[in-house]
């Protein structure tokens, strides 16, 4: 007695049923890769354009926010350090421009969400030099005042002061702060962002990494292990990891180390720090201190990056001295020769906005809005 059997389908597909391929994959208008911030504003910008269009976000992360939600909440446009390196590897105009994009991208996302809804605090900024680097300090201190001049016609004022000290901190030899920047809470940012685009009708589909883009009659598919995605218009916003689908764009992965305390008692600093041409960043995390970066000291995964980053903080921040950690991860940067993004078509319907280098939370929102305007 024969008995009966169920014949899969060949090919893809074939753990998808009839309703998830026609209901979310199958003749989309757009598809973004990438739920980052500015997958997010990509879609988003889309819809306002083509009210009526069927747009999908897939994202290769089984939670919300891609890469976005790694990111350590820093509302910044640059330390003094750091754009100086800009000034003298991009020239003076560009460094101007990125500023510029970056400091009005705060202030458009500020407009767009209450700070009370994105937990925004307008907390200031310091850049800290030590004895390790007292030849950058040298070098920061002449180039000073030249960089607020530049930088008048964007914020109407010198925005770097040299200050006697910073409450809170240690060992500094000089400090120079800015009380333009802020910090914010990256959770709260994403999950507001994230509600309008599912009110705007937006669908998300996480745990979906995307494999190989074909051009096809009528636009493209999109593979992935146990499916395809069509589409008429491509959106590729998956920021460090876009070179695994475009090779030749000049972006990759640069790993970043982040690490939060476990709550502290008797923290006296507030707001945010950078250090070393922005390489080091910390921030005030609730009662808790969070500390980053490290790449110029080696690869973001080894122990002596992280022992690094620790040694620091206990070092230069008062109340950390014997601070235990409770939060460790690893978060990727997308960067490449050049610091400005990469906002281009490829081919008619295939368009990429990355390479942020670690100014998302900054021109995320911006470059999202420029990658939607792509389409057509």
């Amino acid at each position: 007695m024969s008995k009966n059997r169920i014949v899969p389908r060949l090919g893809k597909n074939t753990l998808l049923s009839f309703w998830e391929h026609k209901g979310w994959c199958q003749g989309r208008d757009y598809v973004v890769i990438g739920a980052g911030f500015v997958g997010l504003s990509a879609a988003l910008e889309c819809r306002q354009k083509f009210p009526d269009a069927s747009i999908t976000i897939v994202d290769h992360s089984p939670l919300c926010g891609g890469g976005s939600t790694k990111n350590a909440g820093f509302a910044c446009f640059g330390s003094p350090s750091e754009l100086l390196d800009d000034w003298c590897t991009l020239g003076p105009e560009k460094t101007v421009e990125l500023v510029a994009e970056r400091y009005n991208g705060l202030l458009n996302l500020r407009k767009h969400y209450k700070d009370s809804e994105i937990g925004y605090e307008p907390s200031g900024s310091i850049e800290l030099f030590t004895s390790d680097n007292s030849e950058l300090e040298y070098k920061v201190s002449k180039f000073l005042p030249t960089l607020n001049e530049a930088l008048e016609g964007v914020f109407g004022c010198d925005v770097f002061h040299i200050v006697a000290s910073a409450n809170g901190v240690m060992g500094a030899t000089s400090v120079i702060a800015s009380p333009l920047e802020g910090i914010l809470d990256t959770s709260k940012l994403y999950r507001v962002m994230l509600q309008r685009a599912l009110t705007n009708g937006i669908d998300i589909v996480n745990g979906c990494k995307i494999e190989s883009i074909e051009e096809v009659s009528g636009g493209y598919r999109l593979d992935f292990d146990y499916g395809y995605f069509e589409a008429r218009e491509v959106m590729i916003a998956a920021n460090a990891f876009a070179a695994d689908l475009l090779p030749e764009l000049d972006v990759v992965p640069q790993i970043n180390r982040v690490l939060v305390t476990q709550e502290l008692d008797n923290i006296k600093f507030q707001g945010s720090c950078h250090y070393d041409r922005g390489y080091v960043y910390l921030r005030r995390l609730e009662n808790r201190l969070l500390i980053g970066g490290g790449r110029q000291w080696g690869d973001g995964v080894s122990e002596e990056v992280q022992q690094k980053l620790q040694n620091f903080l206990s070092t230069h921040i008062k109340g950390a001295e014997n601070a235990e950690f409770e939060y460790n991860w690893i978060g990727h940067l997308g960067v490449g020769v050049s610091r400005d993004p990469i906002v281009k078509t490829i081919k008619p319907g295939l368009h990429v906005g990355v390479r942020m280098g670690g100014m998302g939370v900054a021109i995320g929102a911006v470059i999202g809005a420029k990658l939607a305007r792509l389409t057509e």
